[in-house]
């Protein structure tokens, strides 16, 4: 059952970036803005880790979140050309 859990969420990580770079190349929403709203998370993620909370997964999870943070932020306007 652990091994569906972890492909249901590298499924659905993969799918919210994909969907992510479509609206900011269709320019439906700013690179920024998605980039602010990951980062978010991010924070969240990682003071849920200094709070004890599954400190292990939570740091995974900010690992994985910068990434896509990154990829949206190659995706914005000043990489177009």
């Amino acid at each position: 059952m652990e091994r569906h859990h972890a492909a249901a969420g590298q499924a659905a990580l993969m799918l919210v970036e994909s969907l992510m770079l479509a609206l900011v190349e269709r320019d439906l929403v700013p690179a920024g803005a998605l980039v602010e709203a990951v980062e978010t998370v991010i924070e969240t993620k990682r003071r849920l880790a200094a709070d004890g909370h599954e400190p292990a997964t939570a740091a995974r999870a900010a690992a994985m979140l910068t990434t896509i943070a990154n990829s949206l932020a190659a995706a914005g306007p000043a990489t177009k050309g």
